[in-house]
């Protein structure tokens, strides 16, 4: 019996050829469209042979192939390599308390299904869990898949959280959520391998996945907080357990309120959208205008709405919230010397123009190595969907360079 693609995908990945490389080099061809081994080998400084057997492993797998020839002025034309977009779909779901989205895309990060889902808001962890196989099923149904034909499920959402075992480690939003079964309660609801991976991480894979990688930048992401991802040399940096880069969780009064996190003076506290929307509840007129008294994120961006539309009062809470931020920016494109950063996540689907381009101000005086080069503030391609994009992203990538990957892979087949 011929083994599936999917099959073929997930028992090569003990070989040799393990790794980033072959992550990296499926990143540029998605990136480029069509390019040569040479073209390539170049990008990533790679040698030749090194090159030639990351190629080669990716074609053997069925997930790239030849797609023409480019005429050189001598010597043999240089075969051009692309992506085969149905290789293989995965499944990213982008959740926090106040908002959900999933995703299915295809190899070239093309969306084939999307769905809004509930919130979980409050609600216990196995009525989400099973609201989300529910919705996985559908997605799959409207894109005319079966599970045989996905890789697995990406789980982009808050932490702090262990990837490895798949849960959450915080008691949020309820204490029956920390240490909650996460990826293995959907995962025996779905059939499929599912992983955990950090929304403003996700975010920045998804920033690649859906054309607009670059070697290395920043993400600030807002939903229902704050939080950061930085992409290095096209690879996202974990630190020792995937938990670091929150900015959130920067203190920038060592004096103000104590956090849940435990420090004092978190910049979520100042400048995150829970921040923004406990200033204009205080304001009766501006909530009364506004109407306001629902979830935090529907607060937000009404006040969002409202500052686009030129509302003076709403806009100078935006203008507070989006100069905190800016400067919280500075330390992080300080700390890792990016000429990028990409505002990505639910908050910003109205103003992030506005905070776009009030962090881009304060980048252009700011930033220590201004003299040297520029830092570029933009908005991500699909703010809203960027998280679940790189969760279903992830899901690839994990198989190509995480050996404990290959163990849940493994463990769940």
């Amino acid at each position: 019996m011929v083994p599936s693609r999917k099959e073929a995908v997930l028992r090569s990945f003990g070989a040799d050829t393990r790794m980033p490389t072959l992550a990296v080099v499926l990143d540029l061809i998605r990136d480029r469209g069509a390019v040569s081994r040479v073209e390539l080998a170049d990008a990533t400084g790679l040698t030749q042979a090194t090159m030639t057997h990351a190629v080669r492993k990716l074609m053997a797998l069925g997930l790239v192939h030849e797609v023409g020839t480019l005429p050189t002025t001598r010597g043999t034309p240089r075969r051009l390599l692309g992506l085969r977009p149905d290789a293989c779909h995965m499944v990213g779901v982008q959740f926090d308390l106040y908002s959900a989205v999933g995703v299915v895309v295809d190899l070239a990060g093309n969306l084939v299904a999307e769905r809004s889902l509930p919130a979980p808001g409050e609600r216990d962890p196995d009525t989400v869990v099973a609201e989300f196989a529910e919705h996985v099923g559908g997605m799959l149904d409207d894109a005319g898949l079966t599970a045989a034909q996905v890789l697995g499920i990406g789980l982009a959402t808050y932490g702090p959280q262990d990837r490895e075992a798949g849960v959450l480690i915080v008691p949020m939003p309820t204490p029956e959520w920390a240490g909650y079964p996460l990826a293995e309660t959907l995962a025996a609801a779905t059939g499929l391998p599912v992983i955990v991976e950090n929304d403003a991480t996700a975010a920045g894979v998804g920033v690649q996945t859906l054309g607009g990688s670059a070697s290395s930048f920043a993400v600030v992401f807002m939903s229902g907080g704050i939080g950061s991802g930085v992409i290095l040399d096209g690879r996202p940096y974990r630190g020792v357990t995937s938990n670091g880069l929150e900015l959130g969780h920067i203190s920038v009064d060592a004096l103000g309120p104590e956090c849940h996190c435990g420090n004092r003076g978190c910049l979520d506290g100042y400048a995150g959208p829970g921040a923004v929307v406990a200033s204009a509840l205080a304001d009766p007129e501006l909530s009364r205008r506004l109407g306001l008294g629902a979830d935090l994120l529907t607060d937000f961006l009404a006040i969002g709405r409202a500052t686009v539309a030129g509302d003076p009062a709403a806009a100078a809470l935006v203008a507070a919230s989006a100069q905190r931020l800016a400067v919280a920016t500075v330390t992080l494109v300080n700390l890792f010397d990016v000429g990028r950063v990409v505002l990505a996540g639910n908050a910003f689907a109205d103003v992030g123009p506005v905070y776009r381009d009030a962090i881009q101000e304060v980048l252009d005086r700011s930033v220590f190595m201004r003299d040297v080069h520029t830092v570029q503030a933009e908005l991500a391609g699909d703010v809203s969907r960027a998280a679940a994009v790189g969760g279903a992203a992830v899901v690839l990538r994990n198989l190509l360079e995480s050996p404990y990957a290959e163990r849940r892979t493994a463990a769940a087949k």
